[in-house]
């Protein structure tokens, strides 16, 4: 693994990396190295002496300039620290393989290559902007050391990266160094890669992937590589004693466990030491060493299965070619993978699979992503190809048009001509509706026909905003329009007599929602019956593939005159929008109407279509003034967060917001449960993520207990996790583990499994085979990758099984649907008793069920104290307190944050690790969706024409939009296209 830290002083450093070096003083330069075109320049080669390099670390330059000043201090640099995986350590160091560090040197030098020319940067002015600009040069010591602080063997690498770089104008300057720390996953994963081909071609065999291209030798079991494993034994059991977990509870557990590293008098001795243990526990490296030799020899176990053995390279690509087909189930016509591979090296065909493989993975969650991430992405999944394959490949398709380019602000991002085409569609669809829409009660009179009747039957006068919203709906001769609203705009106050006028008129209307719970909302406080978006696809699924003119008239007369609401929208993909709006005008429906705020959280999948929609000029009324906050500060910080200002909103929250360092989720925990019943009643809980949500959960849980406050019954439950994967993840068999349960949804023709549940049993990724086992005993053997890999509905689920306690009084919730039962995924439950017969819940909603304790609902909970942002989305409490972390780097974004700070009324308590790191993780991170048609600067033009062309409507509609000078709370006003 590698990991990434700062120098802290000069001196310690140079004294440091120069004394723990593997080799002998004959051999001391292959250890303490002079790297880095940026030290060539400087005159630095060959071996490291000390005090050089504390002066480079200093910023003194051999040439006598200087980086820095006396009246700042200087950071000294950035430690690079490349570990091998303990098995090959332990090969290489106790039995004696040389060649195993050699390869992994070899890796570890072409690392940091590629990173001085694609990483290196320094900040300098130009044209009068201080700019951040690329160096492609650094300077840096490389060390080789060979055991850990417990004297066990551990080969591993510092890459001292100095704080100086030169600049394109030839000063030396402090080192920029964030992408470095950006990307230390892409720089592991590529040092494995090479690392990888190196040692199959010595015969060894790989196995036991792990996260970041991480594998282990096959032949060095388990026990063994833990016998040599003390130190991260410390570790791990300091970190279990901490009350607060994650990375940062990890380090801490790292440097309170940390001794000093003392000399090793005798080498020879040492290593006799670790055969002697070795021996003791049975094993003996220099029979893997043996065999790996053997194989060498015979060509077997080199790249993929495929030995040199067969001379011809045109053969060996072909069966190389034929034997990734076999394994991943590929299919003719997937423009990703050409037909002709006979000219490619069995190297570049696995990065043909990766990088198709990569660009499926990314293109479902996101429409647009970076080069590094392709290359993060297939790499990860584990091919014997190296990134130089994967960067060439990556460069065909974009020569090719399979890819396109970033332009302006987007340069760095690429995207696919798929994600391009479906959001093309979505605008068409949106144009074809303009003026098709029916216009229920005339412009003129519809504003005031709803103020009267929402004064009359619910007592309420309707801002200029709702009000706008409203005209929209009844009166737009727009099939497809939008309302754009800020956070407790009060939309369900609006849509209540929309809806009763458009009845009155004759009119149905039908809400849609992304979530149970929202639908379940969106009735409860409107009276529109509505259903979730899943639902209303799948019963028009035939449609949408072609079907008949009689099927089509019967589902149009089903829908005459109907008004479909879309809540939440900003929660809804690409690929689901592309087909409602399709739908739309498939059944000519009076009026879809998209509702929501696209600043906050996006859809899980690729694209933000209701924010690219109102840029493309989709007739928009906006609701700007938030009803929802009643004091004054939050109602401020709110504001604020809407804006973008997160400076500002923190600065609103004021002594709100609480630095709780490692333990933030246990204080949060520990601030609800100083409240009283009555206060916790009224006061949410909301975590950015799902690990903070489950710390908070176990915490209160806990607490709870501990006061006597849940009551005697209780009951030990396995219950079901979702494992969070893609489609293409789904299909390679590393993405399973025995223990772990798969749900089929429809029977597998070809594979033998029926709709059912499975258990995984044991995973083949060499050969990528999974062994199922079905509830009845019978196994079978899985191919995963035999899936389509591109569907429009998931077929499998994976799900990971963790024990749950639960108790008398505990707050549930479903992670699963019971409709039957009115037992909703995200909905909440309480348990009213446990007891023989079962465990009694009561729901949300007041009903109580009696769940069997063979109940399939029993698998399918978890603890509700805490909700995560895209559980919060959509519901409003008084008070709340909040849980962030600025170390987790996706979801420190300011759609998160926007989310946590406007779910509330009357207060905010939030606790952070660190709230000045917080604002500024926050502030870097947007958090917002990505566009196809944004990224390659398409939706301009496609803005441009859809506002040409509905400038007569829209003007019509003029009057209905809030002015934003009637709202003076507000920041600024919503800016609407382009």
């Amino acid at each position: 693994m590698l990991s990434v830290a700062n120098v802290r002083t000069a001196g310690g450093a140079a004294n440091y990396f120069a004394a723990d070096n593997y080799y002998t003083r004959a051999d001391a330069e292959r250890s303490g190295q002079w790297l880095g075109k940026g030290a060539e320049t400087l005159g630095l080669r060959g071996v490291i002496e000390a005090s050089q390099f504390e002066a480079v670390l200093k910023g003194m330059l051999p040439d006598g300039s200087r980086v820095g000043s006396d009246n700042r201090t200087h950071r000294a640099g950035t430690d690079l620290t490349f570990s091998m995986p303990k098995s090959w350590s332990i090969l290489a160091l106790v039995g004696g393989d040389r060649r195993i560090l050699d390869a992994y040197g070899a890796a570890v030098r072409e690392t940091l290559a590629w990173a001085e020319k694609n990483l290196a940067e320094t900040r300098m002015e130009v044209r009068g902007k201080e700019r951040v600009v690329a160096t492609r040069n650094l300077v840096i010591g490389l060390f080789q050391h060979d055991t850990n602080r417990n004297q066990e063997p551990n080969a591993h690498f510092h890459a001292v990266v100095a704080n100086v770089t030169q600049g394109p104008d030839g000063k030396w300057r402090a080192l920029r160094n964030d992408k470095i720390w950006e990307h230390n996953t892409l720089l592991n994963a590529m040092t494995m890669a090479r690392f990888r081909l190196a040692v199959q071609k010595l015969g060894y065999q790989v196995g036991e992937f792990g996260k970041h291209g991480n594998f282990e030798a096959v032949g060095v079991p388990k026990p063994v590589r833990d016998a040599f494993s003390s130190r991260r034994a410390e570790i791990l059991e300091a970190y279990s004693t901490m009350e607060a977990k994650g990375p940062a509870a990890l380090d801490a557990a790292t440097l309170m466990t940390r001794a000093d590293k003392g000399p090793v008098a005798d080498r020879q001795a040492l290593v006799n030491q670790w055969r002697e243990a070795a021996a003791h526990l049975g094993f003996d490296p220099r029979l893997v060493i043996a065999q790996a030799n053997a194989r060498a020899a015979t060509d077997i176990g080199s790249v993929s299965g495929i030995g040199n053995s067969v001379r011809s390279i045109g053969k060996r690509a072909r069966l190389l070619a034929a034997t990734f087909a076999e394994r991943l189930g590929l299919r003719q016509g997937d423009p990703l993978v050409p037909r002709d591979m006979e000219r490619r090296t069995p190297e570049q065909i696995a990065a043909v699979h990766a990088v198709a493989s990569a660009i499926r993975h990314l293109g479902e969650r996101e429409a647009a992503f970076s080069r590094t991430e392709i290359y993060r992405s297939a790499l990860g999944f584990a091919l014997p190809t190296t990134l130089p394959d994967i960067e060439h490949r990556v460069d065909q398709l974009l020569r090719q048009g399979h890819l396109q380019k970033g332009k302006g602000a987007d340069r760095n991002l690429v995207t696919t001509r798929d994600a391009i085409g479906l959001e093309q569609r979505i605008i068409a669809a949106v144009e074809t509706g303009r003026g098709h829409g029916s216009a229920v009660v005339e412009a003129d009179v519809a504003g005031e026909r709803l103020q009267a009747l929402s004064q009359l039957k619910y007592g309420l006068t309707l801002n200029p905003g709702q009000e706008g919203a409203g005209r929209l709906l009844l009166a737009s001769h727009n099939r497809i329009v939008a309302i754009q609203g800020v956070a407790g705009a009060g939309k369900s106050t609006v849509l209540k007599p929309v809806a009763d006028i458009l009845r009155e008129e004759g009119k149905s209307v039908l809400g849609l929602a992304v979530q149970n719970t929202l639908v379940q909302m969106l009735e409860r406080d409107t009276g529109i019956p509505s259903m979730t978006v899943a639902r209303f696809l799948r019963q028009h699924q035939g449609l949408l593939e072609g079907a008949d003119q009689a099927r089509l008239a019967e589902a149009r007369a089903s829908l005459r005159g109907t008004t479909v609401l879309l809540d939440e929208a900003s929660m809804v993909g690409n690929a689901d929008k592309e087909k409602l709006v399709r739908l739309a005008n498939l059944l000519q429906l009076d009026r879809f109407a998209s509702i929501g705020d696209r600043k906050q959280l996006g859809a899980v999948d690729a694209g933000k279509p209701f924010d690219v929609m109102q840029k493309a000029g989709v007739e928009t009324a906006t609701m700007n003034t938030n009803l929802r906050a009643r004091d004054k500060a939050l109602r401020d910080a709110q504001y604020a967060a809407q804006g973008g200002n997160i400076d500002e909103a923190l600065r609103h929250l004021g002594p709100h917001v609480v630095t709780s360092g490692n333990t933030a989720s246990v204080d949060a925990a520990a601030a609800w449960l100083s409240l009283s019943p009555a206060e916790r009643e009224m006061t949410a809980i909301y975590a950015s993520g799902r690990n903070l949500r489950g710390q908070v959960n176990e915490a209160v849980q806990i607490g709870l207990k501990a006061n006597g406050e849940l009551g005697p019954g209780s009951l030990g439950l396995t219950v079901l996790s979702r494992v969070n994967l893609t489609r293409e993840e789904m299909r390679y068999a590393r993405s399973y583990a025995a223990g772990m349960v798969l749900e089929v949804d429809r029977r597998q023709r070809g594979q033998g499994l029926q709709r059912g549940r499975y258990e995984v049993i044991a995973t083949d990724p060499s050969r990528e085979r999974v062994m199922l086992q079905n509830e009845r005993g019978k196994r079978f053997e899985f191919r995963p990758g035999q899936m389509r890999p591109q569907g429009e509905q998931d077929p499998l689920r994976l799900f990971e099984v963790r024990p749950l306690e639960i108790h008398d009084g505990d707050r549930i919730r479903w992670t699963a649907t019971d409709h039957k039962r009115g037992l909703l995924n995200a909905d909440q439950a309480r348990i009213v008793a446990v007891d023989p017969k079962g465990v009694t819940v009561k729901t949300s909603l007041g009903a109580e069920h009696l769940l069997g304790l063979g109940d399939p609902m029993l698998e399918r909970l978890d603890l509700a104290y805490a909700l995560n942002a895209h559980m919060a989305q959509g519901l409003t409490s008084d008070r709340g307190i909040a849980v962030m972390d600025s170390r987790e780097r996706n979801l420190a974004n300011q759609q998160t944050f926007l989310v946590t700070i406007t779910r509330l009324r009357d207060g905010l308590t939030l606790f952070v690790d660190n709230a000045g790191k917080l604002e500024a993780a926050v502030e870097r991170n947007p958090g917002m969706k990505r566009s196809a048609l944004e990224t390659v600067n398409q939706l301009r033009a496609a803005a441009a024409t859809g506002q040409a062309k509905g400038k007569a409507s829209d003007r019509s509609q003029e009057s209905a939009r809030e002015p934003p000078e009637l709202d003076r709370s507000i920041t600024k006003p919503f800016e609407i296209g382009i």
